[in-house]
Parts: C-alpha cells; sequence; structure tokens
C-alpha cells in the first residue's frame, strides 16, 4: 500500500479539500508577512527598530555591564516576538502545504484512471512547489532570529552608514576585536560573540535536521519507486528522488558551514563589522 494512502483521509470530496487547503495556505500566507509587523512592543516597531537598536548599542556599550539598557532590552523583546510569530505562521504554512500536495498527489495518481482533466491540479500544485520551500526555509530562519534576536539585529549597526556616537562606538568594537579574546573588551563584546555563536549553531543543527528529513523523504520515494508499477508515478518519484538527494547535500553544506562559523564566532563578527556577513 502506499504510504500516502495510509494517511487518514480528510472529510469531504477531493475537490473541496483542494479549495479549503489552497484557501487556508493563502489566508496563512497573508498573515505571514502582515501580522508581525503590527506587533509594536513599548513604542518599538519595524519602522523604527533600526534606530532604536543603535541608539541602545551605543548605551549598552558605553554603560560597560552585561545587562542590556532599557531601550535595547525593547528593541531585542519585538525582535523576538516578531520572530517568534512569524516561525509560528511558517510551521502552520509548512503543514498545511504538506497536506496539500498529499491530498494533490492521491488525485493527481488517479487522475489518469477515473478523473480526467487532471490538469486541473496544476495550480495548487504549483502553489505547493512554491510554498513549500518557502515555509521550510521561513521556518528554519525564524526559529534562528527568535532563538537569538540580538545576533539576527547586529548587521542594522553597519547598514546605511554610521556616524557620532555610532561610529565612535564601531570603531572601538573593531579595535577590541583585533585582540579578541586577548586584551581588555568590553562585556557588551562577549555577548555579541556569545550570541552570535549561538545564532549559528541554531542553523548548523536545524540544517542537519532538515538535512535527515530530506533522507528520510528519499527512502521513502525508493521504497515506493520499486513498488509501484504505475510508469508516470515511477517519473514523478525518480525526479522527487534525485530533487531529494540534491537539496540534502546543499543544506549539509549549510550545516557544516554554520558550524565551523560558530567555533570561530570572532572571526565571523569581525568580518560583519568590516562589510561581510
Amino acid at each position: 500500500m502506499n504510504s500516502f494512502d495510509s494517511l487518514p483521509r480528510l472529510t469531504g470530496t477531493p475537490r473541496r479539500q483542494i479549495g479549503v487547503l489552497t484557501g487556508v495556505t493563502t489566508v496563512l500566507l497573508a498573515a505571514f508577512f502582515v501580522v508581525p509587523d503590527s506587533l509594536a512592543h513599548q513604542g518599538i516597531d519595524t519602522g523604527n527598530l533600526s534606530a532604536s537598536f543603535r541608539s541602545g548599542m551605543v548605551g549598552y556599550w558605553e554603560s560597560g555591564s552585561q545587562d542590556f539598557p532599557r531601550q535595547l532590552e525593547d528593541a531585542v523583546a519585538f525582535w523576538f516576538r516578531f520572530h517568534l510569530v512569524k516561525a509560528g505562521l511558517s510551521a502552520l504554512l509548512f503543514v498545511a502545504t504538506v497536506t496539500l500536495g498529499v491530498v494533490l498527489w492521491r488525485q493527481w495518481r488517479r487522475a489518469a484512471v477515473d478523473r480526467p482533466g487532471g490538469f486541473l491540479l496544476a495550480p495548487p500544485a504549483l502553489l505547493v512547489t512554491l510554498l513549500g520551500p518557502f515555509a521550510l526555509v521561513g521556518l528554519v530562519a525564524n526559529v534562528q532570529g527568535a532563538t537569538a534576536p540580538f545576533a539576527s539585529l547586529l548587521p542594522l549597526l553597519t547598514n546605511g552608514g554610521a556616524d557620532g556616537e555610532l561610529a565612535t562606538t564601531l570603531a572601538q568594537i573593531r579595535q577590541q576585536l583585533a585582540d579578541y579574546p586577548a586584551g581588555p573588551h568590553a562585556p557588551a563584546l562577549t555577548a555579541m560573540v556569545s550570541d552570535l555563536a549561538l545564532y549559528h549553531a541554531v542553523l548548523a543543527a536545524m540544517a542537519a535536521l532538515v538535512t535527515v528529513g530530506l533522507g528520510v523523504i528519499t527512502v521513502v520515494q525508493w521504497r515506493q519507486h520499486r513498488v509501484t508499477s504505475d510508469a508516470r508515478s515511477r517519473r514523478a518519484m525518480k525526479l522527487g528522488i534525485t530533487v531529494s538527494v540534491l537539496l540534502s547535500g546543499v543544506v549539509l553544506v549549510v550545516a557544516f558551514a554554520n558550524t565551523s562559523t560558530a567555533t570561530h564566532s570572532a572571526e565571523a563578527l569581525a568580518g560583519l563589522f568590516s562589510g561581510g556577513w
């Protein structure tokens, strides 16, 4: 028996299932772009986040303390909430997209036999093809951002130039990074280095999990390919196996690259303040 067919069947006709799931994915996609932007926290939103974070970082650097000043704490808290909501919406979008894909796969396999007009499945199938990877990448990126919101805000310090107190702060950060970890350095620099290490370690771990998931999908498709006699289904499974293997290779490279960056976070931070990320 095909493993997809062993999944619990949704109620209602296939056409209704596809329509409802397409509508749900569309609503979730809209929410992904609209809802997080409305989560203002202590007067901070996406419109003034950059200015608030920059000003807060100047105060943090000058304070000589490991604790965030109020303005920086509020900016980081907003960014955490922003990514947390986006991660939740990405997870829901991914589940809805996968469910729609399962329903479409069942109908596509039956179309050649007793359901003429299989081409009508093309629009929702295109939606699945586009939204599946988008939702997965969104989930990974936003879990990473919610886990280390401070590190994910650091590029705002160098984007758009700097002058005045911020320029002085950046110059001092670069100077201390040149000797890090030797020599005296501000507690804020230690916090930046450690949070950046966490930021990349999270991405490395999630990339490893995605690689394992793709490996499982590849094995399942290979087993189905061996027992399926329908030529069209076999061609589709071969394509799926090829795509899964290629994606596994790409994601595995991402995992290794971020593992290396996490273990050399001071160098990565120096690269950020030198114009890279």
